[in-house]
Order: structure tokens, then sequence, then C-alpha cells
């Protein structure tokens, strides 16, 4: 080996050992010496797990609300829709039953006038089929004689004195139906007035004129 290169390898080993020196003077770092706080790190993940479970508690209420909401539009939809085809029909129906009317009262005369009992018989069949009819679609006669007085199922035509019970229809004008439970004609009846509260309501009635004259 030449004078030249063993000097050139003499310094390169001068380096290194230099090199290891410094690195093995240079102190520790804090966190090799001491390691990381167990506790700091724990209060950390603690804090980001709460934070994350706020979240995820969020979005459930959100979750939770939306399917409330979709359930209700559900509901809502299907009861419309079951309505529409209870109901659907419910002016063609009403104008059957003033048809019904009509046959009713075209078979009464044509019996009191002593018709051709052919032609009363067609007037029957006709008036039997479509009452099977009205019946097949859910459409019932709402009977009022002798029952209490209803708003809901009735209009009072006149009030008359009699010894029936107050509220008491006792004649029917026109017939009342309903449709699947709902009103699609109310009745017109007459309904019992006590004469005792007539004669009671009366004179209230003058009563107050004459205090009102005064």
């Amino acid at each position: 080996m030449r004078r030249g290169q063993k000097g050139v390898i003499l310094v390169s080993e001068k380096k290194r050992h230099l090199a290891t020196e410094t690195v093995e003077a240079q102190p520790p770092s804090k966190n090799s010496v001491e390691g990381e706080d167990p506790e700091a790190t724990l209060r950390e993940l603690s804090a980001e797990l709460e934070k994350e479970k706020t979240k995820s508690e969020d979005y459930l209420r959100r979750l939770q609300y939306l399917q409330a909401d979709l359930e209700n539009y559900r509901k809502r939809v299907e009861k419309e829709m079951s309505d529409n085809r209870q109901f659907g029909n419910q002016r063609i129906l009403s104008d059957l039953i003033v048809v019904n009317d009509e046959l009713e009262l075209a078979l009464r005369e044509a019996e009191e006038s002593g018709e051709n009992p052919t032609i009363v018989e067609g007037v029957g069949m006709v008036h039997k089929r479509l009452q099977s009819i009205l019946s097949k679609e859910g459409v019932e006669k709402i009977h009022s004689l002798g029952s209490r007085f209803n708003p809901d199922l009735h209009e009072a035509a006149l009030r008359v004195v009699s010894d029936k019970e107050e509220g008491t229809i006792v004649e029917e004008i026109r017939q009342g139906y309903t449709l699947r439970g709902k009103v699609l004609r109310p009745s017109i009846v007459k309904v019992a007035e006590n004469s005792a509260e007539r004669e009671s309501k009366s004179e209230k009635s003058s009563l107050e004129e004459i205090g009102d004259h005064e």
C-alpha cells in the first residue's frame, strides 16, 4: 500500500471514531428517558372517544326522527289511499240515492193509483236492484224513527208537541244514509217537544220582550 493511501485511511477511521463519540455524547431525549405520560394519553383518548360518542348519538337521533317521519308519511298515504277507495265514489252514490228516492216515490204513486201491475213490478225490480248495488258499496240507511235526535245524523225540520220524550224523533221526512260509517246524507226529521217545555220557553220569550220594551 502506498504511503498516501494509508494516510487517507487513517484520517477516515479517525473521523468515524469522532462521529461515534459525538453520537454517544449526545444526551438522550426527554421522552426516551422519562417516557410518555400515560394519564395524559388516556385523557386525550377519552376526550376523542366522548366526541365520537356524541356524534354517534346525534346521528342516531336524527335517524330516529327520519324513521318516525317516514312512518307517519307512510301511514298518511295508506289512509288517503284507503279513503279514496272507500269514499272516492261518494258523489256517484249520492246521485244514486236521489234516483232511489224517485223510484220509491214512483212505486208509491203507482200502487196508490192502481197502475198496471206489470209496470209496478218492473219499477220494483229496478228499485231492488239499485238497493242491492247501494248495499254492496257500503251504503246503509240511518234508522231515525223513535231514536234520539243526533245532530251528526239528523237535520231537524220541525219541532212538534208530543207526548214522547223531549228530543225524540217522531217522523222522518227524508231518509238519511251513511257510507261505511260516514254520513252520506243526513235524515230530515221532526223532533218531539214537550208541551210544558214549549210553554216555559214561550213565557220566557214574552218576559224578555217585555223587558226590552221597558
